[in-house]
């Protein structure tokens, strides 16, 4: 992961004057486009636009971006971190071929595509889960029954 060094802008890479000039841009009142050698001038695809309008505001709130390629190789411990899990979690999630995986060597690594693809999976499923017992509590009716959760005292 060598190249996310190369690949980061931070706050202070920027001058307070241009920071000011991105942050009218994000209020509307001026729209990037492209530049060539020749004077023309080429909107932004809307895709690249979003992108570069999220960075602006993560750099407005004093944060910064990295830039990561989809195929850049994390090792486990990495991998682990980005998901906040432990390492050794994650290794059983790569044994049980739960997040794709190859070796370098003796060592483990993951495709950070990978990573996102389980994060998301992952998401739907929670959140499947959680519509579900709410559909079930809807159909018990008590989803709006209120339960008193305090303790009498002596407990």
């Amino acid at each position: 992961m060598s190249t996310i060094n190369e690949n980061r802008v931070g706050p202070s890479d920027i001058a307070p004057e241009e920071q000011s000039g991105l942050e009218r841009m994000l209020l509307g009142e001026v729209r990037p486009v492209l530049l060539t050698s020749g004077g023309d001038v080429v909107e932004l695809p809307k895709a690249i636009n979003d992108l570069f309008v999220s960075v602006v505001q993560a750099m407005k709130q004093k944060q910064a971006v990295f830039l990561m390629h989809e195929d850049e190789a994390f090792t486990t411990q990495a991998a682990a971190n980005y998901l906040g899990v432990s390492r050794q979690y994650l290794v059983r999630l790569l044994e049980d071929d739960k997040i794709p995986f190859h070796h370098v060597g003796t060592h483990r690594r993951v495709f950070f595509k990978d990573l996102v693809k389980f994060q998301r999976d992952r998401s739907k499923t929670r959140k499947a889960g959680l519509d579900k017992m709410t559909e079930d509590l809807v159909g018990a009716g008590v989803y709006d029954r209120y339960v008193d959760l305090t303790r009498p005292e002596g407990e």
